[in-house]
């Protein structure tokens, strides 16, 4: 199956920068689709504003009903773990997700009051719609001698929003830690925190400790070294989708 774009399609071009393969093309009205270009990803769909990709997405959610078993997750952070499936199309998510008790809610609290979105990656700036998230790697041109990037534009993002900020690691392990190791030092009290980095090193490492420390109950995370931009942006706009 391949993506259709409908006529809601407002011709932002959000998917055209954002598809890996570039099976989307600039078009008059809305963008053509080189079907055997397109694999499927969905990242157009989680970028998109007006939600103009309906019929794959309704097809995708279909054959997850299919595949994997969600009952045993409470609604709302049902919801959540449907997302990030239906964007990664990897069903192990249903048992490696991890939310907090209280996530989903301080999340849907913090956004409904205003507060700043903080992602580690412009990427997942970009992959999350329907709200304006902040990304300060731009202003990090180098890292610190022993640190990343990713960890001193988070650190400068904490100096800025110390308190009450949705924070979504989607990307680097050493924004999660660095995240981590500002709040134990007592420089950031976030509302809650979507810690989603992928990778072979430090990513699982990461993501256990924001599930073993005192974060864990306003966190939304999972298990081992899976993560990345689509399941952090998925996770982000599950929350946006379910704001009244």
């Amino acid at each position: 199956m391949t993506v259709t774009i409908a006529p809601s399609c407002t011709a932002c071009g959000l998917c055209l920068i954002t598809c890996p393969t570039d099976a989307l093309r600039p078009a008059p009205k809305r963008p053509d689709v080189v079907d055997d270009r397109c694999t499927d990803c969905w990242l157009c769909l989680e970028v998109c504003p007006v939600d103009a990709i309906h019929p794959i997405e309704q097809e995708s959610y279909r054959i997850l009903d299919e595949r994997v078993d969600l009952s045993s997750w409470p609604e709302p952070a049902r919801a959540v773990v449907a997302r990030v499936i239906h964007a990664t199309a990897d069903v192990e998510y249903a048992t490696t997700m991890r939310i907090g008790s209280q996530a989903v809610e301080a999340a849907l609290d913090a956004l409904a009051a205003g507060a700043p979105t903080i992602c580690d990656a412009h990427m997942l700036r970009v992959g999350i719609t329907r709200l304006e998230a902040e990304c300060l790697l731009d202003e990090v041109p180098f890292a610190p001698p022993g640190s990343t990037r990713s960890a001193a534009a988070i650190r400068l993002a904490a100096e800025r929003h110390p308190v009450g900020a949705l924070w979504v690691i989607g990307n680097a392990p050493t924004a999660l830690e660095e995240l981590l190791r500002l709040h134990a030092a007592g420089q950031v009290n976030p509302a809650a925190v979507i810690g989603l980095p992928v990778g072979f090193v430090g990513a699982a490492e990461s993501k256990a400790a924001l599930w073993s420390g005192p974060l864990m109950e306003v966190a939304i995370t999972n298990t081992g070294e899976k993560g990345g931009t689509p399941a952090a942006a998925s996770a982000t706009n599950a929350l946006t989708r379910l704001l009244p």
